[in-house]
């Protein structure tokens, strides 16, 4: 057992596998060392935690100056690490890595866990590790299920554990990764590729295509099939194709039951909430809740508007031409990694959006592919909404136009590619 953790782990220094530095979640992780704490990165797949977490590695090493020997790391998904998906052999493992190295009992050890969901009982192994208060150990555990990873882990260390989740590369990053400069080019290009980094680097369009339906494939069979054993899966994967045809759209439990009874699947509301809760939980979508001020809305139940984790799970479908709800979707994932927490407001029969909060800030987008000149309806229904919010927070209309219309009254139109970069 040894020589196969041996393989793959970095205990003579040289950290493989690193991919494209993603410093804003290095610079998180970072933030993070400081108290015996658990970190937890989550995020969907093919979004590259496994390469945030062997980056983080390299810095230990190489900059922090950590020994490397005092590092443990495994990575489920590979084939000649499947003996550790038994806790007792994994606690073995750690033992021997202990033992044949000599790491030192009184100095903090690293122990790195990708993909921890496929150890069984993980919750219970991951627990004893933090008691342990005989040495050190720090911690992080990276996972593909939001739940996995902040539900049932919280029910054994509550406020022991700081949460990181990781998003498809931002339209910066993508131009960093592929090395080209801000355009309207680049950014059709992003709005094509998507922010998978795999699915970027492919080839030709057969290629990402590909890539992209496999994604889909992966997270609806490993990530939600066998977790939730679905036997109706024909009623998932048409709840998928639906969401994947329309990001932005606002949906209810109740509207998806009848568009699927209309197609001739018949499903209780009570599963239909069921499947939209796992597709959230493996973050193939993200629900954003409409508000209003109205007193008698506040009681309803809150309806919510859908959006894809990466907007390329939209180009899968070939008939997607609506590219207004795909700037929706990559203006909204973008708010999220900025941290904002994101609403959409209903003001009687108008809606704004997004109101994006985080702390002291706040700030109101619309955001549509082009505006025409003043006398369009789109123009009108764009800034008129914003128009109705009556206080000093910014607000903005963010659209793909070349040329901007002058501010209104302190509603600016600014170019999306402006506002990502």
């Amino acid at each position: 057992m040894f020589e196969i953790l041996k393989k793959y782990n970095f205990w003579d220094g040289n950290v493989k596998g690193c991919g494209f530095l993603r410093r804003s979640y290095l610079k998180k992780l970072k933030e993070l060392d400081v108290t015996k704490t658990i970190i937890t990165i989550t995020g969907g797949r093919r979004v590259g935690k496994s390469f945030i977490v062997r980056q983080y590695i390299d810095f230990l090493i190489n900059e922090n100056k950590i020994k490397p020997k005092q590092i443990f790391y495994a990575n489920l998904f590979i084939r000649e690490l499947e003996s550790l998906k038994d806790p007792k052999i994994f606690t073995e493992a750690i033992g021997l890595w202990k033992k044949k190295l000599k790491v030192e009992e009184n100095v903090r050890k690293y122990i790195i866990i990708d993909e921890v969901q496929e150890i069984e009982k993980w919750e219970i192994l991951i627990n004893s590790l933090y008691e342990d208060f005989t040495t050190e150990y720090k911690v992080i555990i990276t996972g593909s299920n939001s739940k996995l990873l902040s539900g049932e882990l919280s029910t054994y260390i509550a406020g022991r554990s700081f949460s990181l989740n990781v998003l498809p590369l931002s339209y910066q990053e993508y131009l960093d990764f592929t090395q080209k400069g801000i355009s309207k080019e680049t950014f059709i290009e992003y709005m094509k590729d998507g922010g998978m980094p795999e699915i970027v680097l492919a080839e030709n369009s057969f290629a990402k295509n590909n890539l992209i339906s496999t994604t889909i494939d992966s997270i609806i069979m490993r990530d939600i099939v066998l977790r939730h054993d679905i036997r109706n899966i024909s009623l998932l994967k048409k709840i998928v194709d639906y969401f994947c045809s329309s990001p932005s759209d606002e949906i209810s439990k109740n509207k998806v039951a009848n568009i699927l009874k209309n197609t001739g699947l018949k499903s209780s509301i009570h599963t239909v909430s069921d499947y939209i809760e796992y597709l959230k939980e493996s973050f193939l979508i993200h629900s954003c809740p409409v508000f209003s001020y109205k007193k008698n809305d506040i009681l309803k139940s809150v309806p919510e508007k859908v959006y894809l984790n990466d907007h390329s799970f939209a180009m899968n479908n070939s008939g997607f031409k609506d590219l207004g709800k795909l700037l929706e979707n990559i203006v909204y994932i973008e708010l999220l990694r900025k941290g904002y927490k994101v609403q959409t407001l209903k003001i009687d029969d108008k809606e704004i959006d997004f109101i994006a909060e985080k702390e002291t800030e706040k700030m109101y987008i619309q955001v549509a592919y082009t505006l025409g000149d003043k006398d369009s309806e789109t123009y009108k229904r764009e800034f008129g909404n914003l128009l109705l919010i009556k206080d000093h927070f910014p607000k903005m209309v963010l659209t793909l136009d070349d040329i901007q219309h002058a501010p209104v009254k302190g509603v600016e139109h600014i170019s999306i590619i402006d506002f990502l970069k």
